[in-house]
């Protein structure tokens, strides 16, 4: 039997020094199971857990055993790649992420985010005190300009959920409570990866799930939108997680937004937790995307390899016992 979601719409109505509120119950219907369009869908995978296997056998586990052609992975400016700010970058990680993917015949969207722990003195600021643009012309600026004649690497995208409120980055750059200075950083990083390299895709942020904690996320995306995002970005980037269906269908909700958008939109997180949950919630939420949002171009799910108990891990494999594979993983090695 299908879920049922309500959906509350309250109805002010004021006159003559009173006001009377009328709640009414929208019935949404939970989306029916459809087959997946596997076309369209990435992964993330994080390469950094040598238990799932060595990078190069990990990234051919994507390729060939769930016969996935899209990773997204995440190259994180900290302090194991510059424990010091005169040092020069240690990309051998990052490096080998790129070889495999490359062997692997994988195509690849590049996170990049963090700032490493010397960032916190502004002295190392080094583009107008401002430690946005300096993220920008110390990292992106470095990482483009190395990768950038890598075929394989299609797009880079700039942050990673700018308003998770438990993310110390976030309110360091300040942008946990600021979609403008968000839409700052992500303007200047699209001009110098313009400069760098004309043909990658640029892709906005997403913010954490688009459909989840209303009105607060959508507000931040509204704000984001209304300062500029879409004139900086190639494709624009949301998270989707849980079941809050009528958050897509309410009026002004995340399918009025995204429909509203002037770009192509990318899913670059989505996913339930659970090996025995996720094949059914792939098989609800992507279709009912790819229906109500007809400009959502791609769907990476969140993720590939992951060791946390079978019984909440969101990997399509993870490392308990007897319980590796998710009902996703089986459902791809096995079409």
């Amino acid at each position: 039997m299908p879920k049922i979601f309500y959906l509350l719409i309250i109805i002010i109505m004021t006159g003559c020094g009173s006001s009377v509120e009328n709640v009414l119950d929208v019935v949404i219907d939970e989306p029916d199971r459809k087959e997946i369009d596997t076309s369209i869908m990435g992964a993330n995978a994080f390469f950094n857990d040598g238990r799932f296997g060595s990078l190069p056998s990990q990234a051919n586990e994507i390729r060939n055993t769930i016969k996935l052609r899209r990773v997204r992975v995440l190259f994180a400016w900290n302090d194991d790649v510059q424990p010091f700010p005169n040092e020069p970058v240690n990309f051998s990680f990052y490096d080998d992420i790129v070889n495999a993917t490359a062997g692997a015949g994988l195509e690849v969207l590049v996170i990049l985010t963090g700032v490493p722990s010397w960032m916190s003195d502004d002295l190392n600021w080094t583009s107008d005190n401002n430690p946005r643009k300096t993220f920008v012309d110390r990292w992106v600026r470095k990482v483009v300009n190395r990768y950038k004649n890598r075929a394989h690497i299609v797009a880079f995208e700039i942050w990673n959920e700018q308003n998770e409120r438990n993310e110390p980055d976030n309110v360091f750059l300040d942008l946990r409570d600021s979609p403008v200075n968000y839409v700052e950083m992500l303007c200047h990083a699209y001009s110098t990866i313009e400069d760098l390299a004309p043909t990658k895709l640029v892709i906005s942020g997403a913010t954490t799930a688009i459909n989840q904690n209303y009105p607060a996320n959508i507000n931040y995306n509204e704000i984001m939108r209304d300062n500029g995002a879409e004139d900086c970005a190639d494709i624009y980037g949301v998270h989707i997680y849980g079941n809050q269906f009528e958050n897509f269908e309410r009026s002004g909700g995340v399918k009025d937004f995204l429909n509203g958008l002037s770009r192509l939109i990318w899913v670059t997180e989505t996913g339930a937790q659970g090996i025995n949950s996720q094949l059914e919630y792939a098989e609800r939420m992507y279709p009912y995307l790819r229906e109500q949002i007809p400009d959502i171009q791609r769907i990476y799910q969140y993720q590939a390899f992951e060791s946390t108990p079978a019984s909440s891990t969101y990997g399509l494999r993870n490392l308990t016992a007897g319980q590796t594979l998710s009902d996703l993983y089986i459902h791809l090695r096995d079409r």
